[in-house]
């Protein structure tokens, strides 16, 4: 399939890791799918995710529904800002991580090139983006994308490239 183009997203390995961590949280009392909502800054080329905000879902029958009052919270967060809401991410009990129609249809901000990821286990392990569902709305429906890096890239949020013979103190640690 031709791929429409779209930016590329980004995100911090921390910011990814934080993710995958809130996912986790929703299944902390309960075995329960998570959702987080990813906003940032966006260009032609690229969108970076810089803020996550996780909205009050209901996740009781096995599947995640917000509401367009907790939706419009979500987007409060931002209001006056120049960040975009980006995409989501949301977590499934084992490592299926294919979209379902509720997946497809219930999706908060449904509009061509927003990035919905399936993170398995509910984010227990982590968010990797080999183990995860990746997928773009494209041509008003959600399609899953066969070469993750093309549409989706986890970057370090810190590199410290001093040799290891000069002293690495960090302030604070």
């Amino acid at each position: 399939m031709n791929e429409p183009q779209f930016p590329v997203v980004y995100i911090t390995d921390e910011l990814a890791r934080r993710t995958a961590a809130l996912l986790d949280s929703f299944a902390s009392r309960r075995p329960s799918e998570g959702v987080v909502y990813w906003f940032g800054i966006e260009t032609a080329l690229a969108a970076v995710i810089t803020t996550l905000v996780v909205p009050d879902a209901s996740t009781g029958d096995g599947a995640v529904h917000t509401s367009v009052q907790t939706n419009a919270k979500a987007i409060g967060v931002v209001t006056g800002t120049a960040l975009v809401y980006i995409g989501q991410a949301h977590s499934h009990p084992g490592r299926h991580v294919a979209h379902s129609c509720v997946d497809d249809q219930e999706t908060f901000a449904i509009f061509d090139g927003a990035l919905s990821v399936v993170v398995p286990w509910f984010g227990r392990y982590g968010l990797r983006i080999d183990k995860c569902g990746i997928y773009r709305h494209l041509g008003g429906k959600f399609c899953r994308i066969e070469n993750p890096q093309s549409h989706f890239r986890i970057l370090p949020a810190f590199a410290d490239l001093r040799s290891r013979n000069e002293e690495t103190f960090v302030h604070g640690e």
